[in-house]
């Protein structure tokens, strides 16, 4: 090994990670919805629009960054750890 030698960095999940992150944003997404409808003062056009903004916001969070993934992958792996 030389010292010009490198490491790529990059973490490849494997589809049992990617469909936790899914169905995890599935239901962060619909609890974000009902949670506007909820409490929300704002009329029609308003609604939608937080709405959107804030299903965009947890899209990208969930799908691009990676330290949330770690983070999110982690606890399912404490808890599944604990259960038994």
């Amino acid at each position: 090994m030389k010292i010009a030698d490198s490491l790529d960095a990059t973490v490849t999940r494997g589809p049992v990670s990617w469909n936790y992150i899914y169905v995890t944003l599935g239901f962060a997404i619909a609890i974000e919805g009902t949670i506007i409808q909820m409490i929300s003062p704002l009329i029609f056009p308003w609604n939608v629009a937080t709405f959107v903004v804030l299903a965009a916001l947890t899209f990208c969070l969930f799908l691009f960054n990676g330290r949330f993934q770690n983070k999110l992958i982690g606890l399912k792996n404490n808890y599944e750890a604990k259960s038994r």
